[in-house]
């Protein structure tokens, strides 16, 4: 499932509100079977939009927790370091639920002011 992870007008760590927008490729592990056990234990009965939503949820959460913590010159300059903090962030939440973040990519920043 490819989500588009949108965080409109957050405060950085300096308190300059910028939005970022990620794209974010995810899915059900399938080869593992306790993550396909966990995964049917959380989902089962539930409609692939609803799956959707509860990942794009939990991704934009963590993203607009480490905007939170880094200036903005950190998150321009170094995509890389932030995008890589989402992707370990979120994948070590999303495990649990049986989902495996396949990638993670800062697509946009914008200055809000």
């Amino acid at each position: 499932m490819t989500l588009q992870v949108e965080s409109p007008c957050v405060y950085t760590s300096q308190g300059v509100p910028i939005s970022v927008t990620g794209i974010a490729q995810v899915k059900i592990q399938g080869q593992n079977e306790d993550m396909l056990l966990t995964a049917c234990e959380q989902f089962l009965g539930k409609q692939e939009s609803e799956i959707q939503h509860i990942a794009l949820v939990t991704l934009e959460g963590h993203q607009r927790a480490i905007m939170g913590s880094m200036t903005v010159e950190e998150i321009y300059k170094d995509r890389k370091k932030f995008s890589k903090q989402v992707f370990e962030v979120a994948s070590s939440d999303l495990v649990n639920m049986g989902i495996t973040v396949v990638s993670y990519t800062l697509k946009d920043i914008r200055d809000e002011e």
